[in-house]
């Protein structure tokens, strides 16, 4: 569980998130993470993802004191066949802490790609991420600091950010969100209510309406804000504006 003082924090976080349109704003948001998560290097992307859903490319890259030398010899030498992240991510669909994958994933090639990120200080972190709904891609966010390690409140702020994080990122890099989306008066509706964390069934009775509308809704509503889930867009349509906090 989360502190007051986290959550606070978090909401603080999220409620910036929504201002967020350049890289230098990106930037200074993912420097507020940093205030909640003891992240010292950041490295985010668009990534490519192939029919397994691993991780087989990157571009549109923002990089926040990660060592440009290893940037460099990570392209240059493939070294993404054989990070266990840009493998797993995408199937695991949680945060990966790295200690856990030297842990659990130990051929030679890895080993050998372990030493070499040992080289430039990338020991402890974690790798996170969403995909763009409807695309074979997603986002991409690698995080190194020496406190990174399995510890249960990080991966759990990590979490509530990463749609605000990801949705962030869309607007910057990919003018996903440069033109507010026209969602119906009942799409709305019905993400006001998810805000709350109602279930479909649960939205069908504050509406009168049959649980199969709300699904109807919500896959509309996902569609047109190019989220991949329902927190996803939640999260969009705060940042745009289009429903309320309150």
């Amino acid at each position: 569980m989360l502190s007051k003082g986290d959550l606070i924090a978090v909401l603080d976080l999220i409620d910036h998130a929504q201002s967020v349109g350049t890289e230098e704003q990106f930037h200074g948001l993912m420097k507020m993470a940093a205030q909640l998560v003891p992240i010292e290097k950041t490295h985010v992307s668009v990534a490519r993802l192939d029919a397994g859903n691993a991780i087989v490319g990157t571009s549109r890259r923002i990089s926040i004191d990660y060592p440009d030398a290893w940037l460099t010899h990570y392209r240059e030498q493939g070294l993404i066949r054989v990070d266990p992240a840009a493998r797993l991510l995408f199937r695991a669909e949680r945060p990966l802490i790295w200690a856990d994958l030297r842990k659990r994933y130990r051929k030679a090639s890895e080993q050998a790609f372990y030493n070499s990120a040992h080289d430039f200080g990338l020991d402890q972190g974690f790798s996170f991420g969403a995909r763009f709904m409807r695309s074979a891609s997603a986002s991409f966010f690698s995080c190194a600091g020496q406190e990174l390690t399995s510890h249960q409140r990080h991966v759990l702020v990590i979490r509530y950010l990463l749609p605000h994080l990801h949705a962030s990122l869309s607007k910057v890099h990919l003018g996903l969100l440069k033109q507010v989306p026209a969602l119906t008066p009942r799409e709305i509706e019905v993400l006001n209510w998810l805000k709350f964390g109602k279930t479909n069934w649960e939205v069908s009775i504050q509406l009168n309406v049959s649980e199969r509308a709300v699904k109807f809704h919500v896959e509309n509503a996902m569609r047109k804000l190019n989220a991949s889930n329902r927190l996803q867009a939640v999260a969009i349509a705060l940042s745009q504006g289009l429903i309320e906090w309150g």
